[in-house]
């Protein structure tokens, strides 16, 4: 049987990890081939086409691209030019009645959180604490690919690569944001309401439960640039790729990977299809709870000891919807709604929904005169998968439910004409993007788990790295996209040590 050894790295999965590993790789000269097992690349960065309109693949905002975040390095280091148009305000919360607009200017935010939630001066310091905070975390996370640290040398590395003056920072992995919060007198019930939503759209966990050193960032995203790319982010993830086939890479969709195993230095890789292929390093961008389906014998043990302790997470009830336009000129195009304190959505235990809307005149995504929504909240993937004969019905309550919201909540939209509407759940995900149980969104974040304990992206079989949203540093598009570019920082540096010991 003949095995194709024509590429330097093969990539398994094209999430927007994997693309960002890739591109950085080819850049510097490696033959890359990427293996994705949908339809279209991308996972849940991505885009798909359906009854005449171009759906994302989730509700998300799209953040990374100022000085010192991962988006930024990644246009500077390889030339790639992302599509996109800055849009802002980014978000407007509903809580309550209320419309709470996240301005970007941080200024006038903290005047909004102090309009809305009382105790101005508390809501100033908190957020100025914040800010300072992300500030120093994305500064600091392109300064140290090499965490975290697995080796003497990658500590080396911490104590060069870092200034004294970054570790007052370090005190707020061990506290909570519902600590801050305390300690600035901010913790209100609507404020923590508000925070606790906020949270669960960037760090998949509550205030009680997320470090603050990660939970700043999260809530502060809104005070950076925001961005929408036109015609949907399948255009971020062609711009990537149309660069990695430029630098004479591949990128093959309907490939799904079956079996990774490893022959002296070479690892050898099949396919659905029935290829194999062989290259001395592997990128995987899939979830840690998939490796064990494609592996075998130490690797298989590694991956499910791995996985263990991160066998809970969320998964997704998505909603597809393409209407007539009937909204407000100036609404903002992502919107947060909450529920009433005594409701929830039907089958998800989730108090929030959140809605992302292709803009005005964007006809790649929708015809003139008709916009897209694309709407998620959170759900218990062993709750769905458990749901057997009641499952057609529980999707449809909970479809009606939200649309009923929308009706209730979102300007315009009881005004509105639905052209197509559509409902994905945790089973629906598995089946469309491969991730175990539908899980989306990665590892929640968690105060039992130390600054140190997250899934390296370098595994103990020399070669074989990981990225995406269950690996260091997590969730959303600029945590993913650190991953690949730290992977890529990894990668260099051991070929560099396997080319002196020559």
């Amino acid at each position: 049987m003949t095995i194709n050894k024509d590429y330097d790295v093969i990539i398994i999965g094209s999430g927007m990890g994997g693309m960002s590993a890739g591109a950085m790789l080819a850049n510097d000269g490696y033959k890359v081939l990427i293996l994705e097992a949908a339809a279209v690349p991308g996972g849940c960065s991505s885009s798909y086409y359906r009854k005449g309109f171009t759906f994302e693949s989730g509700a998300t905002t799209l953040i990374g691209f100022d000085e010192n975040q991962p988006l930024w390095k990644l246009e500077r280091e390889t030339g790639i030019q992302i599509p996109r148009e800055e849009i802002t305000p980014s978000m407007t919360v509903r809580l309550d009645g209320e419309e709470i607009i996240r301005y970007k200017d941080r200024a006038e935010w903290i005047e909004e959180a102090g309009r809305v939630f009382g105790n101005p001066q508390a809501q100033r310091s908190f957020w100025e604490e914040a800010l300072k905070v992300s500030d120093t975390v994305w500064g600091v996370s392109l300064k140290n690919p090499f965490f975290p640290p697995q080796n003497i040398t990658d500590w080396g590395r911490l104590a060069i690569l870092n200034s004294p003056l970054d570790v007052w920072v370090l005190p707020y992995a061990i506290q909570s944001v519902e600590d801050v919060m305390r300690k600035f007198g901010v913790d209100t019930p609507k404020f923590r309401r508000f925070v606790d939503e906020q949270l669960m759209i960037t760090a998949q966990s509550k205030a009680e439960d997320t470090p603050f050193l990660f939970g700043a960032a999260g809530l502060t995203y809104t005070n950076y640039s925001n961005f929408y790319v036109p015609g949907g982010l399948l255009e971020m993830i062609n711009s990537i790729r149309s660069f990695i086939q430029e630098k004479d890479g591949a990128l093959h969709t309907r490939e799904a990977v079956t079996h990774l195993s490893k022959k002296e230095e070479e690892f050898i890789i099949q396919t659905k299809k029935g290829n194999i292929y062989q290259a001395p390093i592997v990128v995987s961008n899939i979830p840690i709870w998939n490796m064990k389906d494609i592996t075998s014998g130490e690797m298989t043990e590694y991956f499910v000891e791995e996985s263990e302790d991160f066998d809970e997470a969320w998964g997704a009830i998505t909603l597809g919807i393409a209407t007539t336009d009937t909204y407000p000129d100036e609404m903002s195009l992502h919107h947060q709604i909450h529920l009433e304190e005594e409701d929830s959505i039907p089958f998800t235990n989730s108090d929030s929904i959140f809605v992302s809307m292709s803009k005005r005149g964007d006809t790649d995504r929708a015809p003139e005169g008709k916009r897209t929504l694309n709407i998620s909240c959170h759900a218990s993937p062993e709750y769905w998968f458990s749901l057997n004969g009641d499952y057609a019905s529980a999707k449809k309550q909970t479809e009606e439910f939200i649309v009923e919201t929308l009706k209730q909540k979102l300007p315009g939209f009881e005004q509105s004409d639905i052209e197509t509407i559509h409902t994905a759940t945790p089973i629906t995900w598995q089946n469309w993007v491969y991730r175990k149980k539908g899980r989306v969104g990665g590892i929640p974040q968690s105060m039992a788990r130390s600054l140190l304990k997250w899934t390296p992206n370098q595994t103990p079989f020399s070669g074989l790295y990981l990225v995406g949203d269950t690996t260091y540093p997590g969730q959303g598009i600029p945590g993913v996209t650190l991953s690949g570019i730290n992977v890529y920082w990894r990668i260099k540096k051991n070929q560099n040590r396997i080319k002196n010991q020559r």
